[in-house]
């Protein structure tokens, strides 16, 4: 069984696949309604200019997610499709 890690220890921008999503039921509720649940694939794009937000590729969508909430998504390495 591969490790997992938060989603905002990614860096490169390699994808990964979520393993479980651990915020809050209000912010949990928004981040599925805009795809992002285990299974999904995510690509790290580039920080905001202060580094948080940063913004992610998911589901083709470019989506910023704050770094305390990205440290409540678990994911694995190995998101290629």
């Amino acid at each position: 069984m591969e490790q997992t890690f938060p989603l905002s220890s990614v860096t490169d921008e390699r994808p990964v696949t979520v393993t479980a999503v651990n915020c809050d039921s209000a912010m949990r509720t928004r981040l599925q309604d805009l795809g992002l649940m285990p299974g999904c694939k995510v690509q790290y794009l580039y920080p905001s200019a202060f580094g948080d937000p940063r913004a992610y590729l998911i589901r083709e969508a470019v989506i910023a997610i704050r770094n305390a909430d990205a440290f409540q998504i678990l994911c694995q390495k190995g998101g290629e499709e």
